[in-house]
């Protein structure tokens, strides 16, 4: 009998401010193909696909945080160097407005990515559909993949899902009570996963680790 396969499915966003609140910038620069890869048993199982999903902040461009979108352009060229597969949403701007009373009103703008969760629920469900793999880790906390998770377990449980948390981070009630099986990365596994100083990919080099990044 051959190794388990196995696919890996991350909510980029979910895993960025993960790492951004342990206040360890360095680890941002992790290669999630080689994280994943660490999440395996590598006797019994094999890696047969990531996908990552995530959202360019177009509209930092022109503004004093394009710095934002220049450093997530050059991590996505990273990833898919490595064979990971980027999947991108989007931003969609919300114009919200308070009213205090008469004389206090305040309108703002703000951006919310949109499209992620829908998009790892529809990947995971075609893919397991496709027969691409026998065991599919989610790399995401956010309660929307709920019903997702839902559905595998109707109809697909002979293929296992694994709710992976991000780094210090806990599982949501609402996940824990699916029974579906749970895991977590730990920050030691985003050490051994970083990418270098410069990401080769058929002898040229496509993607340089920004500067706020660098190990301390």
């Amino acid at each position: 009998m051959g190794r388990e396969r196995v696919a890996v499915y991350i909510d980029g966003f979910n895993l960025y401010h993960a790492i951004d609140e342990l206040d360890k910038p360095h680890l941002k620069w992790v290669n999630v193909r080689k994280l994943a890869a660490l999440l395996l048993k590598p006797k019994t199982q094999q890696l047969v696909a990531v996908r990552y999903f995530s959202a360019l902040g177009n509209h930092f461009s022109g503004t004093p945080k394009v710095h934002r979108l220049i450093r997530h352009r050059e991590y996505i060229r990273a990833l898919e160097a490595k064979g990971v597969d980027v999947r991108l949403g989007n931003f969609a701007k919300r114009d919200l407005m308070y009213a205090g009373g008469p004389r206090y009103r305040a309108k703002w703008r703000r951006y919310e990515e949109k499209q992620t969760d829908v998009g790892i629920a529809v990947h995971l469900v075609h893919d397991a559909h496709c027969g691409l793999f026998d065991r599919a880790l989610v790399v995401s906390l956010d309660t929307d993949m709920v019903p997702a998770f839902r559905i595998m377990k109707e109809a697909f449980p002979e293929k296992p899902v694994v709710c992976v948390a991000p780094p210090r981070r806990s599982h949501h009630r609402d996940i824990q009570i699916l029974g579906v099986e749970l895991e977590n990365i730990k920050v030691s596994q985003l050490e051994k996963a970083l990418f270098g100083a410069r990401v080769i990919s058929k002898g040229n080099c496509v993607a340089r680790r920004p500067s706020a990044y660098c190990p301390p």
